[in-house]
């Protein structure tokens, strides 16, 4: 220690040791506490490390670190306002139990794109390796060096590598993606370097690195999202940037270029600047998405049978149909703007559709409703499952869309019936024998047109919903009463004779013609359409 003593007396930089003690750094001189208590704090720490590495690989929040856990979590997070708080606090506590952070750092590139992800993942990563620096430190620096022995001749080595090449040593080791980020966290505090010297360090040696790893899953996702050359480009050019920054400590020494005084500048500004992309193609590859509806699609080909649901088996296992209520929820509100109107209407027909799921299976079976609601229903002669026994069925806000809470008739009355395309009464369901059914297929807006125009199609060669007779010489057109309900939607009465006649050929198309034709609806049946079981 007399050497340590030597040094600083002498000026020659070596006061980057820790030796005060005021600042929580660990003192190169022998401590008088006791070895028993820091032996047990140092036991405590190992017991944090070994929780953090069951918390990630035995319990189910271990399944969010897997590549298919992490995009459940992008999902989920998708369109939260909270979002960047939550995965930032994630990131940090995750960082500073030694769970391993690459994931996440990929993640925040997903989710956020390339410069808001790097400044959260940035953020965060800063706050987990301090937070685990110092608790290296607390817990862990006295029972090191009772272990060591305070007069080994180890431990001065140690003492004097450290206060000659601390700064210069983290910095190096932070600028190659190789060096595994937690086991210098961790390992920084157990050594005797000041935490001012370790937080600056840090602060400019992981810079370039999270930047190149938030690219690259920026253009990653582009990448999968649209294979375009542009996207493929940008995951080569994030590929050679992780390899350079692992040779760029050497290259530098090569040229010169002394660590301490240059890299906290130059290699920032070298890693963001050959990290960056046109302001447009960034953009670009940061656009919120929509969901793909595959999911949806596999729930209706299980449960739609035809003209009826079978919703004992939805209830039974609601699995991928909460995996696409999840989707919808976290669902940008920017993404749908960026959209083309029929990729949006594709989205809230199938939106509608699922929260009707949603509304009936959290109340399936149906029962009778009592008190008011009951006698309303009594008097209006609805059926005991008829979906109007369950409480404000449409008026109520019961599914999250889009980031916000909706009920089923926002969604139809002020979201799908103002986009002006009367065939989606057609094609949303309200979960009632009478009502046009469910196809087992999601909406798609590149198919959306044709989908539409074969509802319609069907449902005029039902004769549930569509028939027409000739009476003395006069033709009458019975049909399903959503067309009076909306009638408005269609133009009036003329005009849903005149959307009919575009639709239908021969004599029925001759009789919806007729200035004579009479228009009448049929009753309307609300018992749930339920599969018979």
């Amino acid at each position: 220690m007399a050497q340590i003593d030597e040094n600083r007396r002498h000026g020659d930089g070596s006061d980057e040791l820790t030796g005060s003690g005021h600042d929580g750094s660990v003192s190169g001189e022998p401590r008088t506490g006791g070895r028993t208590g820091a032996l047990l704090k140092l036991a405590v720490l190992a017991l944090l490390l070994i929780g953090g590495y069951l918390a990630a690989a035995r319990t189910p929040l271990g399944a969010y670190l897997t590549r298919e856990g992490i995009g459940e979590a992008i999902e989920l997070l998708r369109g939260n306002p909270w979002a960047p708080l939550i995965f930032m606090a994630t990131y940090a506590t995750a960082t500073a139990l030694a769970v391993p952070g690459t994931i996440l750092t990929l993640a925040g590139g997903a989710l956020f794109g390339f410069y808001w992800g790097t400044l959260f993942n940035y953020v965060a990563a800063n706050i987990g390796a301090n937070a685990a620096f110092v608790l290296a430190r607390t817990l862990g620096g006295d029972g090191v060096r009772r272990l060591m022995g305070d007069d080994s001749a180890a431990l001065r080595k140690l003492d004097r590598v450290v206060g000659k090449h601390g700064f210069r040593g983290v910095l190096t080791l932070r600028l190659i993606p190789l060096i595994p980020f937690n086991a210098l966290n961790f390992g920084s505090g157990l050594v005797p370097l000041k935490w001012r010297t370790y937080a600056v360090a840090t602060l400019a040696g992981i810079l370039p690195g999270t930047a190149v790893y938030t690219f690259f899953a920026d253009s990653l996702l582009q990448g999968s999202l649209d294979a375009s050359r542009d996207a493929l480009f940008g995951v080569l050019l994030a590929g050679g940037l992780l390899l350079l920054l692992s040779f760029l400590p050497a290259i530098l020494k090569r040229l010169g270029v002394r660590l301490p005084g240059m890299s906290a500048v130059v290699v920032p500004l070298v890693g963001l600047s050959l990290a960056g992309r046109p302001a447009s193609g960034l953009q670009d590859a940061a656009v919120p998405q929509l969901p793909d509806h595959s999911d949806f699609t596999r729930v209706l080909t299980a449960v739609v049978e035809g003209p009826v649901v079978n919703y004992s088996r939805l209830a039974a296992d609601p699995t991928a149909l909460n995996r696409y209520l999840a989707a919808l929820a976290s669902t940008d509100p920017s993404a749908l703007d960026a959209a083309n109107e029929e990729d949006r209407l594709a989205f809230w027909i199938n939106a509608y559709n699922a929260c009707m799921l949603k509304r009936v299976t959290e109340h399936y079976p149906i029962r009778r409703a009592g008190g008011l609601l009951g006698l309303r229903n009594a008097a209006a002669g609805r059926p005991e499952n008829s979906v109007w026994q369950i409480a404000d069925v449409f008026a109520g806000t019961h599914c999250l869309v889009a980031g916000a809470d909706r009920s089923q008739d926002e969604i139809e009355h002020e979201i799908i019936r103002p986009m002006g395309d009367p065939r989606i009464h057609l094609a949303i369901n309200c979960a009632a024998l009478s009502c046009p059914p469910l196809i087992s297929r999601a909406y798609l807006g590149d198919t959306l047109d044709r989908q539409l125009d074969e509802r319609v199609v069907a449902f005029l060669r039902d004769p549930v919903h569509f028939e027409v007779s000739v009476t003395d010489g006069a033709p009458t057109v019975r049909i399903n009463r959503v067309f009076d309900w909306f009638n408005e939607d269609f133009g009036g009465h003329e005009g849903i004779l005149a959307f009919l006649a575009e639709y239908l050929d021969g004599a029925d198309r001759d009789a919806v013609a007729d200035p004579e034709a009479g228009l009448v609806f049929f009753d309307y049946d609300w018992t749930l359409n339920d599969a018979p079981h």
